[in-house]
């Protein structure tokens, strides 16, 4: 079995990566987001337009795209109710499952936060790289590309469609559009009130399998579905 999970706002309170060098250039998330949308009608998507910010912004403020510098925060991280906890008791089981994360945030930010030596692997954004200087963007990995890396998982566990894909928010839609096509369960995380109308949008098809408050801890409905999930594998 494979467990693939989105980022922000999935494992994380926060909808948005909440990158704490864009706060020291004196960001809050309404400025970058208003920033952000003045340079969408020149950007041909969210993602690109979210990055060319982002860069703009840390040259703006005389800040070299060093990885130090892309990852100051990463280890003070604050994630959903239970999560760690979630992760390493997988660790301490012999279960067959593996667990990836997947997000349209910076690879090498989550891979220095706590959670990356308690999963599997991680997919993400990547910069090309000289002289220990981010250039430019390497793979901007979109929501449709989100499919692409779930097909690329699938392939390197050699799973038809044992998977099963958590998200928060519209931009899982064809993630979890393709894992329900291939068989696989879908698991939408509502970290807020207006999280309902989202999940009602997403699931018009019926391509969500089940639906949960943003806590992992052991004793939650979550937590007992997943296990579940797994004894019902090891029965087959």
């Amino acid at each position: 079995m494979v467990i693939i999970y989105d980022f922000d706002g999935t494992l994380t309170p926060y909808s948005l990566p909440q990158y704490e060098i864009i706060k020291k250039c004196g960001y809050n998330e309404e400025m970058l987001m208003n920033r952000i949308e003045e340079k969408l009608t020149n950007s041909k998507s969210l993602y690109e337009a979210y990055y060319k910010c982002y860069i703009e912004i840390l040259l703006e403020n005389n800040i070299l795209l060093t990885k130090a510098n892309v990852c100051l925060g990463a280890d003070k991280v604050e994630f959903n109710n239970g999560v760690i906890e979630y992760f390493k008791n997988f660790q301490s089981q012999t279960t067959g499952v593996k667990h990836y994360i997947v997000t349209s945030g910076i690879k090498d930010y989550v891979d220095k936060t706590v959670i990356r030596k308690l999963v599997d692997g991680v997919y993400g954004v990547t910069f090309n790289e000289e002289n220990g200087i981010y250039k430019d963007i390497d793979i901007l990995l979109t929501d449709k590309k989100k499919v692409d890396v779930i097909k690329h998982v699938q392939k390197d566990n050699k799973e038809t469609n044992n998977i099963i894909y958590f998200g928060d928010g519209l931009t899982d839609g064809f993630a979890f559009e393709y894992v329900h096509s291939i068989g696989g369960k879908n698991v939408f995380i509502a970290t807020k009130k207006e999280s309902m109308e989202t999940y009602k949008k997403l699931n018009v098809k019926g391509i969500i399998d089940k639906c949960f408050e943003p806590d992992f801890s052991m004793d939650s409905e979550l937590s007992k579905y997943i296990q579940t999930q797994i004894e019902e594998e090891k029965c087959k």
